[in-house]
């Protein structure tokens, strides 16, 4: 009798262990969806076998292991930092690369044609007063598209400035949710283990990848310190550490909780494309348009000097700008009239001698090597191929991330046919054991039957 007793105990216990089993399988198919989720694999552990020694066997629950794998999720963040980098690049060149047309149709390519055109036609008619009205009619035009691109330019930077601070406060939030995981582990050591804390943590560490560099220290328990750059703490334990970010001086500056200046600590995420932006591409494409309109400005300005207008007397400067650091946005035509201009050279009132000198301007090589219309092709095209780049790097970094995603998927991920295997293994055991505690307990009461007979 006590052995046949031992044998229904030990068959009981294992009916416990298969429903665990089916407990952790069941979980793991009602969270194959969940962001963040890593696979439970639940251990059966045999137990000692010897019938001599008083050694029933049977099995026992293990412990439940998470499939997390630090390497795949340091693989996901890395990829997804290159893409938050990318797609935010893009989105920005998007917008701006339409404010530099280079079809010739419109902008500033149609208004340089326009202009050096009115400067060849009064080279021909050099006292024609309607050719003369259209020179500073197509002068105010120029004027007026060198402004149109430099306030859209400036209104870009400017919208930056919300982004940026933005950036800044979701990466706040995403911080202040790890920091209270955290806590949660720090108040409860079961919370460490608990697959739905897990999962929420490095959904947020996920998340949080997208928008800086970071670097996540595992510690014992399942809370993590996290660092950008490994150097400027962003949560340590349930502490978080705010980090700011702000361009309304002008420029993106990026601080850690103690006022230090961390902007060079970005190396990646959707934050250091906004601060890229802002310090270093937009102000690139001002200063290269302010050199043409300044560019431009002068040489028109210095070859009217070396004429004289209708009257005999030395010509009057056609175009005006604040300073060559804001040419392109403060551009525009002086009060003069149309008999001011000089179209000829001093000893030959009438002619057409300056005018000439002014309609070759056009083909002359002016900024550095290259001619106005190729200066502003340059700088157009260097608009058009960052943005081709910058989208040829999202394409490139999302299939990076598909990958590893992929590749911690296999790694983590739930297998809904996997489970269902499991769930069929683990019930199909379940029953087979409880039809023998079945029969052990009839064939029990049988004996105990048999022995109250007696």
């Amino acid at each position: 009798m006590p052995g046949l007793f031992t044998t229904l105990t030990t068959a009981a216990d294992a009916m416990g262990v298969y429903a665990k089993a089916l407990n952790t399988v069941s979980n793991n198919v009602e969270n194959a969806g969940t962001a963040g989720y890593a696979r439970q694999d639940f251990n059966v552990v045999a137990q000692p076998f010897d019938p001599s020694a008083g050694l029933p066997g049977g099995i026992a629950a293990g412990e439940i292991q998470n499939s997390r794998d630090q390497y795949a999720e340091q693989a996901v963040w890395t990829d997804q930092q290159g893409f938050g980098q990318a797609d935010q690049s893009v989105t920005e060149l998007s917008a701006i690369e339409p404010l530099f047309n280079v079809t010739g149709d419109s902008g500033i390519p149609q208004a340089l044609n326009a202009f050096f055109g009115s400067l060849s036609a009064l080279s021909v008619s050099p006292n024609d007063s309607v050719t003369r009205n259209n020179v500073l009619s197509s002068a105010t035009q120029l004027a007026h598209q060198f402004n149109s691109v430099a306030t859209g330019l400036g209104n870009a930077s400017l919208a930056l400035n919300q982004k940026i601070t933005s950036a800044a406060d979701t990466i706040n939030g995403l911080t202040q949710q790890i920091a209270a995981l955290n806590g949660q582990i720090g108040n409860d050591a079961r919370t460490g283990t608990d697959p739905a804390v897990d999962a929420s943590m490095h959904n947020a560490l996920e998340s949080l990848a997208e928008y800086a560099n970071i670097t996540v220290l595992k510690q014992p328990g399942g809370a993590v310190t996290v660092l950008m750059d490994g150097q400027t703490p962003l949560v340590m334990g349930n502490r978080q550490y705010l980090i700011s970010a702000s361009g309304a001086t002008g420029t993106a500056v990026v601080k850690d909780s103690l006022g230090n200046n961390v902007t060079a600590q970005l190396l990646g995420g959707r934050l250091k494309a906004l601060a890229d932006m802002k310090n270093t591409v937009i102000p690139g494409y001002s200063s290269s348009l302010n050199q043409l309109a300044s560019g431009i400005s002068d040489q028109v300005n210095n070859t009217l000097l070396n004429g004289v207008d209708t009257s005999g007397n030395q010509g009057a400067p056609l175009f005006g700008y604040n300073s060559p650091a804001d040419a392109a946005a403060t551009m525009q035509v002086n009060g003069i009239t149309t008999d001011q201009l000089a179209a000829a050279l001093p000893g030959a009132p009438g002619g057409n001698g300056n005018a000439l000198a002014l309609a070759a301007l056009a083909n002359s090589p002016e900024i550095g090597s290259m001619t106005f219309t190729d200066a502003y092709s340059s700088l157009a095209s260097q608009v058009g191929q960052s943005l081709n780049t910058a989208t040829q790097d999202q394409t490139t970094q999302q299939d990076l991330l598909d990958q590893a995603r992929s590749t911690r998927s296999d790694t983590e991920g739930v297998s809904l046919d996997v489970e269902a295997t499991k769930m069929i293994e683990y019930q199909r055991s379940y029953q087979a054991t409880a039809h023998m505690v079945t029969i052990l307990n009839d064939l029990t009461q049988s004996v105990m039957d048999m022995l109250s007979a007696t």
